[in-house]
């Protein structure tokens, strides 16, 4: 199905990463201070139960970036979405890098993430959001799946006892961001 590498898992759901995402990641990842926050968004296939990453994006001249926040334009964003789903691909979640070696998600992370899955338009029972810290994957990673009900599962390349909200796979929608 997929060149991928990583396989991260929750009680009901498996989302496993391209070699393609996993290089974008490492080629951002906040090695020395001068780094600036990056990110982008995921896309690929969903499946009940299975989660593909095949591509993430980012990140674009229009963003903002510091050593400690990352700011994505919103619009260049859209349009990515519909880019992707041309190609027939589904827009996933968010990620974006944190200068920490093993990255937890702020209350910003969390409420943001939280928002887009509240405000879109889509099918999808939620959206991941994924951190990339110092550490080599999968330690230097946060993987979390944002239900519409709000609640937060993470994922982990273990078997994680976390209750996961069971998800519905269709042909790809587009996903639109308010």
């Amino acid at each position: 199905m997929t060149d991928d590498k990583l396989t991260l898992r929750s009680a009901n759901l498996a989302v496993s990463l391209s070699q393609s995402a996993i290089q974008t990641f490492h080629a951002h990842r906040q090695m020395h201070f001068w780094h600036r926050e990056a990110g982008g968004q995921l896309f690929g296939i969903s499946k009940p139960g299975h989660w593909v990453i095949l591509d993430a994006t980012g990140p674009r001249t229009e963003d903002r970036r510091s050593r400690f926040a990352f700011w994505p334009s919103r619009a260049a964003e859209q349009r990515e979405i519909e880019a992707y789903h041309e190609r027939g691909l589904e827009y996933l979640g968010d990620w974006h890098t944190h200068p920490e070696n093993e990255p937890t998600p702020s209350s910003k992370d969390i409420d943001t993430i939280r928002d887009i899955v509240r405000e879109s338009q889509h099918h999808l029972p939620g959206f991941l959001l994924c951190i990339i810290g110092r550490a080599e994957l999968s330690a230097g990673m946060w993987l979390s799946f944002h239900d519409r009900g709000g609640a937060t599962t993470r994922l982990t390349s273990r078997r994680n006892i976390e209750e996961a909200t069971g998800s519905t796979a269709r042909s790809p929608s587009k996903v639109r961001i308010i």
